[in-house]
This record gives structure tokens, C-alpha cells and sequence, in this order.
């Protein structure tokens, strides 16, 4: 009877605990009869295996883990290789959880991830709300920036009627409130800039590197911060109370449960929509010429009977 050859899958999950064992056994490492046997796998299926582990390297570090054989023992060997003990926490749990149902990773596979990496009392049926918007082009972009490529992103910024290119070093990714944000170097301007990822509509990859550049660290709620342009909004407290805009710089409580916001910011067609969101709750204070171009895009928006 012909001997069934593994999955791809199968191999994943041999390989995976084939090197939890190896690095268990320590120096002395395993046989591979012992192997063979433990895993329930023939010696041909072992060498694929081992092929495989032996291809794996940390992208940043380079290091590689090596599988030795010495006559009929195996011994797993560098830094790469040493298969430390892993839990993580609820909070990181339900978000490995999220992106494994995000991502769309193969049934079998993302079980196995949960069974070694989630605690316990997480469950598998835990998940973090979609309240983070990554985009659609988070993965390429993310490894864009481990690889250092260089990219062209067609991007659409309050401001503009439509989508215009950019061509940008990507630096980072951060998050704040429920967005995600690139921050990147825009090579036409040469000045670093900050880009909201579900707005990034296409994506292209050159063949360039990046040029290195030194980021502004600066937190989004800083970078806001330093702008020339802000607004003082008056709305009832209880809505300043719970305002996640990340250019706020003071509340200030007044008379009749009001309150007067000072507020960074960007983009002035993002702070004008939120005026207008708001139904009348807000009211501008100090920039009459402000309040008269939010009274022109209010009547932009007011369908004809």
C-alpha cells in the first residue's frame, strides 16, 4: 500500500512541532527514528520537513535556524531556531483572534495559532470589534516598510475632489481612536507626512529602496498640535466630554453645561463635516470667515425638493 504523502498543511503542523521538540531535547537533540515515531511520519516526509525549517530566517535579524545530522540524530542549532515559550495576553489574544478572522488564514491553521498562543480564558470565540480601520493595503504596506520599498500610493485627502499620487518612503504605521495612519516621506515635498489608511485607494510597489530619512516621532496629537490652524468650537460638555479627535489642545467648561474646544487641525473640510455632523450642536467662535465656508458647504449638501 502505497505510503499517503503529507499536506501542505501537515507539514506546517509537523514542522511546527517538530521544532518545539528539537529544541526541548537541548544540544543532545533527537534520532530520527524517534522522530519518525513521535510524529507519525516516514523518513522521506522528515527530510522535506527539516528542508523547510531550515529555510526559515528572521527577515530583520538574518538569522536562520539550522537543522544538523549527525549520522541518525538530529539537533536544531541557530538563534532563530530557539522556540521560546509564548502566551499572550487577553488583550493581545483577541487581537491575534481578529486578525486571523480578518486575514482569512486557512481553518486548521489559525486553530493551531489560537490552541499554542491564546490564554486560556480568552476562548476562540472572543474577538476584537472592527472598530480599527487598517485598509485594504496593510499587509503590502507593512511589508513594505520591513523591507524598505519604496511605494506609489494613490491617496484622496479631505481636500481633494479626487484621489491624487503620491510617490512616499514608508516609515511607520500607527493607530489612533479606531483609524490607522502611514506615516511616510512624500518625495515630491521631501517632508514627512501622515496618511489615513482606508483613504490610501491603490498601491504600487517600485523597484526602489528608501532613502534613509530621520522621522518626526511626534505622536499625531502633537504633530496636530503644531499647525497654524485651529478653531475654537463652543458645543454642550457632555460632547466635548467624549470627543476622540486627536488635534484637541484645551476644554473649557462655561456657564449652562457648555463648553469651548480648541481644536488642531489638518484638513479644514474634515473640521467643517464634523460641525456639520453634529446638527447644530457646534458652533464656531472665533473665524467668521470659517463659519461663513461652512455655511457654503452646509448648502452643497442640502438636496433640492
Amino acid at each position: 500500500m502505497p505510503v499517503r504523502k503529507l499536506t501542505s498543511e501537515q507539514r506546517l503542523s509537523r514542522g511546527i512541532d517538530i521544532m518545539e521538540a528539537l529544541y526541548a531535547a537541548g544540544e543532545s537533540g533527537m534520532t530520527r527514528t524517534e522522530i519518525c515515531g513521535r510524529f507519525d511520519i516516514t523518513g522521506v516526509s522528515l527530510d522535506e520537513i527539516l528542508e523547510i525549517v531550515s529555510t526559515l530566517a528572521d527577515r530583520e535579524s538574518g538569522a536562520r535556524i539550522i537543522c544538523e545530522c549527525h549520522g541518525e540524530r538530529v539537533v536544531l542549532t541557530g538563534d532563530a531556531g530557539r522556540v521560546l515559550p509564548l502566551r499572550l495576553s487577553a488583550a493581545e489574544g483577541a487581537v491575534l483572534n481578529h486578525e486571523l478572522e480578518s486575514l482569512g488564514i486557512e481553518p486548521q491553521t489559525a486553530a493551531r495559532i489560537r490552541h499554542a498562543l491564546l490564554p486560556e480564558e480568552l476562548g476562540y470565540n472572543q474577538r476584537v470589534f472592527d472598530t480599527v480601520n487598517h485598509g485594504s493595503h496593510w499587509q503590502q504596506l507593512s511589508c513594505a516598510i520591513q523591507d524598505g520599498v519604496r511605494c506609489r500610493i494613490s491617496y484622496r485627502s479631505m481636500d481633494d475632489a479626487r484621489p491624487r499620487e503620491r510617490l512616499v518612503d514608508p516609515l511607520r504605521i500607527t493607530a489612533n481612536g479606531d483609524q490607522t495612519y502611514l506615516i511616510a516621506w512624500d518625495i515630491t515635498v521631501d517632508e514627512q507626512r501622515t496618511y489615513r489608511m482606508d483613504k490610501i485607494e491603490g498601491l504600487a510597489l517600485t523597484e526602489d529602496s528608501v532613502v534613509p530619512h530621520t522621522p518626526d516621532v511626534a505622536s499625531l496629537h502633537d504633530s496636530l498640535a503644531r499647525t497654524q490652524r485651529s478653531a475654537k468650537l463652543l458645543m454642550p460638555f457632555d460632547m466635548a466630554e467624549h470627543l476622540d479627535w486627536a488635534g484637541i489642545t484645551l476644554i473649557e467648561r462655561g456657564g449652562a453645561d457648555m463648553a469651548t474646544v480648541t481644536v488642531h487641525y489638518g484638513s479644514e473640510r474634515w473640521l467643517l463635516s464634523q460641525v456639520i455632523e453634529a446638527g447644530g450642536a457646534i458652533r464656531i467662535l472665533d473665524d467668521p470667515a470659517l463659519s461663513k465656508r461652512l455655511f457654503d458647504m452646509a448648502k452643497t449638501l442640502v438636496c433640492p425638493l
